[in-house]
C-alpha cells in the first residue's frame, strides 16, 4: 500500500483566513497535541492468528471559528500519525477534517464560498477497517453567488459552483463537477419562509469519461423555526443523463426536524437524492452518518441513495448524565449494475460525571451491511463496545483511559474477528 500524501491544496483555506484578521466579530482559534497508546490482541483484524501489537496514535488538531463585516470562516482538522510496532502494518499520516471561507454576507449583493475537506474511507463498502483498506478523499470547491432582493422580501439568486474531488491513492475515482442553480426565496412571515430552486449539474471523470453524467434538479421547500420546533421540507425531481447509457429519473425529497426542551433533543432527517462513487455524500461531517465507504467501490456508478436519521438525548435520567440513542439507515440503489445496499446503524452513548472535571463515556453501537447480489460487498454486522475514562486538568492537559471490543460476523467467514483493546491517551488544548 502506498503512503497517503497530504495535499498541500488542503490548507489553502488557512491561509486565506490569515489575510484577513482586522475588525473581527468574533475570533476563536485553538489547537490541541494528543498522544495515545493502546494494545490490540487483534491488530491485523483477522480470523485466524490474530497478532497482539501496540498501536501509537499522535494527532495535531487546528480549530477557528472568525467573523468580519467581510468574511465568516470555520476551520476544524486533525493531523493523524499512526505508528505499529511490530509493523503488522505501515506507519501511515493522514487528514480528517474540513474548512470553510465565505465572504459577503445574506444580505449583500455578491458572495463567494471556498471549500475544503478530507475524509478517509474504506476502499469497498464491506472492507475491514484497516487502514491498509482506507484512501483518502479531498473535495475542493469554489461557489460564488450573486444575490438580488425583489418586492422588498423576497430575494432571487444565481450561484454557480466548481468542485474537484481526488483521491490520491486512486486517481482512476477523480472527478470534477460543475453546476449551475437559480432560486427564489419568499418569506411568508417571520418565522417561516418558502423557495424554490432549480439546478443543472455536469459531472465528469477523469479517467473514465465513459462514466460522465449531467443531473438537474428542481425543488420547492418550506422552513419554519419555532422557539423550540424547527422544521424544513423540500420535494422535486431529478433527472439523470449519462453520456452512454440509459436516463434516470427519480422523486427527490429532503425533510429534517428538531426539537428542543430543558431536558430532551430530537433531530430526525429523511431524505432522498443521486449522487455516484466518486462524490458520495461529498464528505458531510455529521456524527450519525453511517461508517463505512460512502458507496465507494472499485467501478464508478451512480447511486439513487434514500436515508434517514433519528437522534434522541435527554438529561432526565439524572443530574449529571446524558444518554443519546440513535438510530440510521442508507440504501443506495446502484443505477448501473442494479445492485442494492442497506445500512442500518443504531447507537446508544451514555456519560456520566464524576466531578466538573472527570466523566466516564460509554457506547455501544450495532451496525449490519446487506448487499442485494453480492456485486458490491458481502453481508456483515458489526457489535461495537467502549468505556472511556477522561479527566480535564485546569492547566490544558487531559488523561484518558480507554477499552473497547469490536464482533465482526460475515458471509465471508475469512473476515470475522473479535479484537479487544485497551489504552491510555495524553492531550493538551492550547
Amino acid at each position: 500500500m502506498s503512503r497517503k500524501k497530504l495535499l498541500p491544496a488542503s490548507l489553502f483555506p488557512l491561509t486565506l483566513i490569515l489575510l484577513i484578521v482586522n475588525q473581527s466579530e468574533a475570533n476563536e482559534f485553538g489547537a490541541s497535541l494528543s498522544a495515545n497508546s493502546l494494545m490490540s490482541d487483534n491488530t491485523t483484524k483477522s480470523a485466524d492468528e490474530p497478532i497482539e501489537e501496540r498501536q501509537d496514535i499522535y494527532q495535531l488538531g487546528l480549530t477557528a471559528d472568525y467573523a468580519n463585516w467581510l468574511v465568516d470562516a470555520d476551520v476544524n482538522y486533525n493531523f493523524y500519525a499512526q505508528k505499529f510496532a511490530e509493523n503488522s502494518q505501515v506507519d501511515d499520516e493522514y487528514l480528517d477534517g474540513s474548512s470553510t471561507l465565505e465572504f459577503g454576507k445574506e444580505h449583500d449583493p455578491l458572495g463567494l464560498v471556498l471549500s475544503h475537506s478530507s475524509r478517509m474511507l474504506l476502499q469497498s463498502p464491506d472492507a475491514v477497517d484497516l487502514i491498509e483498506n482506507q484512501q483518502e478523499r479531498q473535495i475542493i470547491s469554489a461557489a460564488p453567488i450573486l444575490r438580488q432582493r425583489i418586492f422588498g422580501a423576497d430575494t432571487i439568486f444565481l450561484q454557480g459552483q466548481a468542485t474537484l474531488v481526488s483521491f490520491p491513492d486512486d486517481d482512476s475515482q477523480d472527478s470534477k463537477r460543475n453546476s449551475l442553480s437559480l432560486g427564489w426565496t419568499h418569506p411568508l412571515s417571520k418565522i417561516s419562509t418558502v423557495q424554490f430552486s432549480a439546478q443543472q449539474t455536469d459531472v465528469s471523470f477523469d479517467e473514465q469519461p465513459i462514466s460522465d453524467y449531467s443531473l438537474t434538479d428542481a425543488m420547492v421547500a418550506y422552513s419554519a423555526q419555532l422557539r423550540k420546533l424547527n422544521y424544513r421540507v423540500a420535494v422535486g425531481y431529478n433527472e439523470l443523463e449519462r453520456e452512454f447509457g440509459e436516463s434516470h429519473g427519480a422523486p427527490s425529497y429532503n425533510a429534517s426536524l428538531g426539537y428542543a426542551t430543558g431536558y430532551h433533543q430530537i433531530n430526525a432527517s429523511l431524505g432522498r437524492e443521486i449522487t455516484d462513487t466518486s462524490f458520495g455524500n461529498g464528505n458531510i461531517d455529521d456524527a450519525t452518518t453511517i461508517p463505512g465507504g460512502d458507496g465507494l467501490s472499485q467501478n464508478l456508478d451512480q447511486i439513487d441513495r434514500k436515508k434517514a436519521n433519528l437522534d434522541w438525548q435527554t438529561s432526565v435520567i439524572c443530574a449529571r448524565c446524558s444518554l443519546l440513542v440513535g438510530l440510521s439507515f442508507v440504501e443506495d440503489d446502484y443505477l448501473e449494475r442494479e445492485e442494492t445496499s442497506l445500512n442500518t446503524y443504531a447507537r446508544t452513548t451514555f456519560i456520566y460525571s464524576l466531578s466538573n472535571a472527570a466523566n466516564l463515556t460509554f457506547r455501544a453501537d450495532r451496525s449490519k451491511y446487506a448487499f442485494k447480489n453480492k456485486q458490491i460487498g458481502s453481508n456483515y454486522s458489526m457489535n461495537y463496545f467502549s468505556l472511556e475514562y477522561n479527566y480535564r486538568f485546569l492547566n490544558g492537559f487531559d488523561v484518558q483511559l480507554f477499552t473497547r471490543k469490536e464482533e465482526r460476523d460475515a458471509d465471508q467467514t475469512q473476515t470475522n474477528y473479535d479484537e479487544n483493546v485497551y489504552g491510555a491517551g495524553v492531550s493538551y488544548f492550547f
